[in-house]
């Protein structure tokens, strides 16, 4: 294998959360791309999702076929999955299980929320040193706790 530049990237990272409470008919995957729009925020991941889906199709596999459902009315019982945002367009997947017997666990594919539906949404701000030390020394202060900061490595690939 040829030898691949790569460089410790070591900017320091706050941990910061975005919570989407959605009304009745509201796109699942179109209400995360807004927000990450919205907020300028181009990588998130999937913390936890609570409520019921209006419609949704999701895809999986029973034993070696692909299969699709539509769910109706469904609660979601957990949910993961990452989206970054590239050119406008929306990348990645949303894995989901339903809180029926038994439950039904795949990848959304489209879905409408019902009323009230939840998604908690997490990523990292990058700040400046400075920055970081001020917000620990605020946080000290306010006896607060203090958010994990977060180092990050990240190759460097050159053409």
């Amino acid at each position: 294998m040829p030898p691949m530049e790569s460089q410790i990237f070591r900017k320091k990272g706050v941990r910061r959360y975005l919570t989407l409470v959605l009304d009745e008919g509201d796109g699942m995957l179109e209400s995360i791309k807004a927000s990450m729009l919205e907020h300028a925020v181009y990588d998130v991941k999937i913390e936890a999702v609570e409520g019921n889906v209006q419609e949704a199709v999701i895809n999986y596999f029973e034993r070696n076929q692909f299969r699709s459902s539509t769910l109706k009315g469904n609660e979601i019982m957990i949910a993961s999955g990452n989206f970054k945002l590239s050119y406008g367009e929306l990348f990645g997947t949303f894995k989901l299980a339903t809180g029926d017997k038994p439950p039904m666990q795949g990848t959304l594919v489209k879905g409408k929320a019902a009323n009230g539906l939840t998604i908690s949404l997490s990523f990292i701000e990058y700040i400046s040193a400075d920055a970081a030390e001020a917000e620990a020394a605020e946080a000290k202060a306010s006896e607060k706790p203090v958010e994990q900061l977060i180092a990050v490595a990240v190759p460097n690939y050159t053409n």
